[in-house]
């Protein structure tokens, strides 16, 4: 497993810098296109990491258009370089919301590893650096919520040109993170079953979730698909 570590005063000199200056780094999903399509119209493993902005609707209604624009920015500008030091890919991002993959085709432990510190990493970097940029700039703080799960997903390719079709991944993982977040606490991480069980040594100590509301089944085993506090 990876550990990079997190200068939070570098992360927070970053953020102002991106307050003052707007966004310091490109945005792109190219690298994560470019695994991608190494896989087109294949099966590959992979763990999802979901990490989210807690409370974005009121965060919306309370800053102006600009403002908003710039907190969602400098967001995914954070979360994105966290994901790149965990050895991650940025597949999307959706509104206040960025989605990574970890490759795991050849070491699943690993990869889980590797998500799950980055989204531990990704929870310092808010409370540590991100919130103090802000809260000088005169900002509102954030909370965020991470969920991480692993499993198979079919990489497809949106047309007949690998260099220039969109291309895209669909499978349970993906959907279950996704579904998640919902039950998750502003500032926690919630693991998903699949991934639980690949994390060795790491997942051992980690407390199952009781959910009466959460509704979703295991497809293999039947039994009701398990979730985890990291």
């Amino acid at each position: 497993m990876l550990s990079p570590t997190i200068d939070l005063k570098q992360v927070q000199a970053r953020v102002e810098r991106t307050i003052e200056r707007g966004v310091q780094i490109d945005l792109s999903t190219t690298l994560c296109k470019r695994y991608l399509r190494r896989h087109a119209n294949l099966k590959t493993n992979v763990v999802v990491l979901y990490v989210d902005i807690d409370g974005s609707t009121k965060l919306t209604q309370s800053v102006p258009p600009t403002q908003l624009a710039l907190i969602l920015q400098l967001f995914s500008q954070e979360m994105s370089l966290l994901v790149s030091n965990y050895r991650g890919y940025v597949l999307k991002y959706v509104g206040d919301a960025v989605i990574a993959l970890f490759p795991a085709e050849h070491n699943v432990e690993h990869a889980c590893k590797n998500a799950l510190g980055c989204g531990r990493t990704m929870i310092e970097a808010i409370t540590g650096g991100i919130n103090p940029a802000l809260k000088s700039h005169g900002l509102p703080e954030l909370g965020i919520k991470v969920s991480i799960d692993y499993g198979e997903v079919l990489v497809v390719l949106y047309g007949k040109s690998l260099e220039n079709s969109h291309i895209d991944i669909i499978g349970s993982n993906i959907s279950m993170a996704a579904k998640m977040l919902a039950f998750a606490p502003t500032g926690s991480i919630m693991v998903g079953m699949r991934a639980h069980d690949n994390l060795g040594d790491a997942g051992k100590d980690m407390k199952e979730i009781e959910n009466a509301d959460w509704p979703y089944m295991d497809e293999k085993s039947g039994g009701r698909y398990k979730l985890y506090f990291a």
